[in-house]
């Protein structure tokens, strides 16, 4: 059964977890293999697991492809190729978001500020013509706002940041599927490593620093699954991202992001 602590006495959980980031021994804590295992810390901090090492191919074999199976559908080798591709593209989060982001960025460069309804009309604008949902587009905006000031609120932005990317959802979790994935059997070291070092550099080509790449994986994860609710989904992710922050053990202390 997993023991869930709450951190702070205030709002945030983080299950099995209760005295800060595990490492393994054997594992890289400096250099690009690090930081590319950086990257997908949020989830091995959740379930209390090394952040800088794959699982084991005998001990976890038959709980990662369970994990495997239960969670993504992925069952032979193939299936799970089939999901590394789709992370590293970016497409299991979806291009949506970024394309409502890049809109933004457009307007900041531009015009130097911005507000909402220019946000949204902007977002309209872009979207005529195209094959999406532009009322879907538009209200995406606002969502993406709301989630915004509830993450400066609670620290994972500060009070005049803003997300400039969610594709570090799917690069941090291709670090955890090369984790499984060599756990489970259907790759051999080399190649979980080669993974987990292109998500590293994906995320250095869209970010520019850990929190801001722990706030696009957070919204990621939020817009992906949470729908507003700021329950479990959110609480999950808020709680590794403040002991990865926070705590003197994790990896981002001491492995420079750029």
């Amino acid at each position: 059964m997993r023991r869930c602590t709450w951190l702070d006495s205030a709002d945030v959980v983080v299950c099995d977890h209760v005295e800060g980031v595990v490492s393994a021994p054997q594992g890289p804590y400096f250099g690009p293999l690090a930081h590319g295992f950086a990257c997908g810390a949020h989830i091995p901090v959740h379930v209390s697991g090394a952040w800088n090492a794959l699982d084991d191919p005998v001990r976890d074999y038959q709980g990662d492809r369970e994990t495997l199976a239960d969670s993504w559908g992925v069952e032979t080798a193939e299936d799970w190729s089939r999901q590394v591709d789709y992370l590293l593209a970016g497409l299991n989060v979806g291009t949506e978001a970024d394309a409502v982001l890049n809109v933004r960025r457009t307007l900041l460069r531009q015009q130097g500020h911005y507000d909402l309804r220019t946000w949204q009309n902007a977002v309209g604008t872009s979207a005529r013509g195209q094959t999406v949902d532009v009322d879907e587009l538009v209200e995406l905006a606002a969502v993406i706002t709301r989630y915004e000031s509830r993450f400066r609120t609670d620290g994972l932005l500060s009070p005049d940041g803003i997300v400039t990317s969610v594709f570090g959802y799917d690069f941090g979790r291709a670090v955890n599927m090369a984790r499984w994935g060599f756990g489970g059997r259907f790759c051999d070291y080399r190649t979980a490593e080669r993974i987990v070092l292109r998500a590293g550099e994906l995320c250095r080509q869209h970010y520019s620093s850990w929190a801001d790449f722990s706030a696009g994986y957070a919204l990621g994860r939020v817009i992906r699954f949470d729908d507003e609710q700021y329950g479990h989904l959110y609480a999950s992710v808020l709680g590794p991202h403040r002991l990865l922050i926070a705590d003197a053990s994790s990896p981002w202390w001491h492995v420079p992001f750029a």
